[in-house]
């Protein structure tokens, strides 16, 4: 590469030091950043931008890039490289210290007052006594600031050592997830890094064969196969054929793999041509094993419902899945939206009651449990509150501890993946009954597994599915126009006699036509027709995050449209007011994947912020726990699974036709309370109507279901 200065207008490339002034843009997924930046010698300053967002403002790097023009911002460095140097000057070392915890600027200034320009090596031989001796610091202070110091040191060096493979933005989350060991396993097993979120294969491949890994070694291709069925599971399958395995593998090593190599990877087990994680098989077996337990014996609730005259409002079909819950130790309940499932679910609780028998309500998610414990009148948890579970831990109640219970309602039980499944009966007694209630033709779980679906296709078990569609039900448009795309029929977009207007499909084939309608819907007709707010009572669902009329699009223009004013957060990521989604499980805090909150308040003084749960409470979040949470204006459909909204706004259009399937927009529609708006083309709609799931998950729980 050719090095040249700033003012080299002939030059392509740069190499040189320069001292990061600010923070333009910066990614929360990719590591992608624009950067404010001035030559370290003084020169002018200009835009860098690339992988460079584990560098914040104060900092000085040695960057290398290639020069080019934006059509927008002008000329800009595309860095291809930036490695982190230690301040030299007073005012980057300041900026630098007030980074660590419980020191900011005021302490940071103090350290340099007392130690001048040695003070990181200063604090380099002894963090603890350095910090501790500031005034105001307690000795848990200087033990958390410490920590901060020595993370920070050690994410330094893993830049170092990432830098050369273009992957120093990745530093941070691999030294969160290795901690001290990181160093270790960059040298000894750069393949392992693929179990941090943003390291793909091809990643942590480029590593291993800069440190002379053999690209034809049975090491690489097994590590290649461990990827290729971690993959396949985060898209629902629990096993591979070994040779869709082996071809899954060839794409990423661009080598035929020996299939027999590849089943002798460690944690994989081969079963009848089927290759498995250990752990997954193990599950599907565990979950097999206690089902056909459970229904070959005989029932452990000694009440029959029918005993008492059955109530006229219920029914045939209600009552036989009334009866159900009593007869069998496991039964399902499953059926459409109008169908009256709630009905019957809470007219099992109402005879369970009678029969004295002790019961438990649980749902996958907080939202869905809150839902069926309005609609039942009897208290509702999650599975894991239920099972006191915090994953990663053991549950509460296992093997050994039984949950104290007779009889358990699972809702929304097509959400249940293999491992919730097999966690929740694991928690259970084999005496006590368990009612699996869902709607079978909603999208499949997130994770391994559709024990539901595979639960219902065995014939193991009794099935009683709903599908008399009520008179009440029958007046609103959403539930017959569920019915239609579930028969693979366009839904009616008129109301019939004696419907209410719920439904509406407004045709947008021009992405940016369909952008500013979605905008102009939730921001203005919400309120002025529907009578909701349209933060807290509008969810918009799309269902990819790219594109013109994407998740991520629809974000960027509601929050300008609703929240135009609200005070920055967070840096720049949030406004005070933003609706937001936590995007992974934090039991700690007692927000779920896909919980709902509402930004309230910003308190960088205690390094936390205040949101408003969906669930009506309140809740301080430290900022180390907020790198997971997401604007939630628009999410993803599958994001929105057990949840209920009064105001439905979908996108339908034809830039999402590849991930458009019946059971994806039969999801959608159902998620809505009292209207749903579909926004986007015709064609699109029809496409959609027309496709089923798409790909069919590998999954051999039914097969052993039946096989017991």
């Amino acid at each position: 590469m050719r090095t040249a200065t700033l003012f080299d207008a002939d030059a392509a490339s740069y190499t040189g030091t320069v001292e990061v002034l600010g923070v333009i843009f910066r990614a929360e997924d990719d590591g992608y950043a624009v950067l404010e930046v001035q030559e370290a010698d003084g020169g002018e300053g200009f835009a860098l931008v690339g992988p460079v967002a584990h560098l914040g403002p104060g900092d000085r790097a040695e960057v290398s890039g290639e020069w080019q023009t934006h059509s927008r911002y002008g000329r800009q460095l595309r860095a291809q490289g930036a490695l982190p140097l230690d301040p030299t000057d007073r005012a980057g070392q300041v900026a630098y210290l007030a980074t660590l915890r419980h020191i900011g600027r005021k302490r940071a200034e103090r350290l340099c007052d007392t130690h001048g320009e040695e003070v990181l090596q200063v604090i380099a031989a002894d963090p603890q006594r350095t910090f501790a001796a500031l005034k105001g610091v307690s000795v848990d202070q200087a033990a958390a600031a410490t920590r901060s110091w020595h993370e920070s040191r050690a994410v330094r060096e893993l830049h170092v050592q990432l830098a050369p493979h273009g992957l120093a933005h990745l530093a941070a989350p691999i030294h969160a997830r290795y901690g001290e060991r990181s160093t270790q396993i960059l040298h000894e097993d750069p393949y392992r890094l693929t179990e941090v979120e943003g390291v793909g294969f091809t990643r942590a491949d480029k590593i291993a064969l800069a440190a002379d890994v053999p690209p034809e070694s049975d090491k690489r291709a097994q590590a290649a196969a461990v990827y290729a069925l971690r993959e396949a599971e985060q898209d629902g399958n629990s096993f591979l054929p070994a040779e869709e395995l082996a071809a899954r593998t060839a794409k990423l090593i661009g080598l035929v793999p020996d299939p027999a190599v590849l089943a002798a990877a460690r944690g994989l087990v081969e079963e009848e041509g089927r290759v498995y994680r250990e752990l997954t098989l193990a599950g599907e077996r565990a979950v097999a094993a206690t089902l056909a337990r459970r229904l070959a014996a005989p029932p452990h609730l000694d009440h029959d419902p029918g005993e008492s005259d059955p109530s006229e409002e219920l029914t045939e079909e209600q009552w036989a899945a009334v009866r159900g819950a009593f007869a069998s130790r496991v039964s399902v309940l499953t059926g459409g939206p109008g169908v009256g499932k709630t009905r019957a679910t809470k007219e099992i609780v109402l005879a369970a009651e009678d029969a004295g028998a002790k019961i438990a309500l649980c749902a996958p998610t907080g939202r869905a449990a809150r839902r069926l414990q309005e609609t039942t009148g009897h208290e509702a948890q999650t599975i894991h509150r239920m099972l006191e579970w915090i994953p990663g831990g053991d549950p509460g109640f296992g093997p050994g501890r039984p949950l104290p219970v007779e009889l358990v309602i699972v809702d929304e039980s097509s959400m249940l993946n293999l491992r919730l499944a097999e966690v929740l009966l694991e928690g259970l007694a084999e005496t006590t009954h368990v009612v699996f209630v869902g709607d079978a033709d909603q999208l499949p779980p997130i994770g391994a597994g559709k024990p539901f679906e595979d639960l219902i296709e065995s014939g193991a078990a009794p099935v009683v599915r709903l599908t008399q569609i009520f008179r009440q039900a029958a007046k609103s448009m959403i539930t017959t126009a569920a019915h239609e795309i579930n028969r693979g029929r366009p839904p009616h977009l008129e109301p019939g006699p004696d419907q209410e207007r719920d439904f509406f499909f407004i045709e947008r084939p021009r992405p940016e036509r369909a952008l500013e309608t979605v905008v102009e819907v939730v921001a203005e007709r919400a309120a002025e027709s529907f009578g909701v707010d349209p933060i807290r009572e509008v969810q918009t669902l799309a269902p990819m995050y790219r594109g013109p009329v994407g998740i991520d699009a629809l974000n960027e223009r509601l929050q300008e449209r609703l929240n135009p004013d609200g005070k920055k957060a967070l840096g720049e990521r949030f406004r005070i007011g933003d609706r937001l989604i936590q995007t992974r499980n934090s039991h700690e805090l007692g927000l779920m994947n896909g919980s709902i909150v509402f930004l309230r308040a910003d308190d960088p003084d205690e390094e936390s912020i205040v949101v408003d749960t969906d669930e009506g409470g309140t809740l301080r979040m430290p900022y180390s726990e907020t790198a997971t949470l997401k604007l939630a204006y628009a999410i993803s459909v599958h994001k929105a699974q057990g949840c209920e909204v009064p105001v439905v706004v979908a996108v339908c259009h034809r830039s999402h036709t590849r991930m458009l399937t019946r059971p994806l927009l039969y999801t959608a529609i159902t998620r809505a309370r009292r209207d749903c708006i579909l926004v986007g083309d015709s064609a699109a709609l029809a496409a959609a109507v027309g496709r089923g799931e798409g790909s069919r998950r590998h999954s051999g729980l039914a097969e052993r279901l039946r096989s017991a």
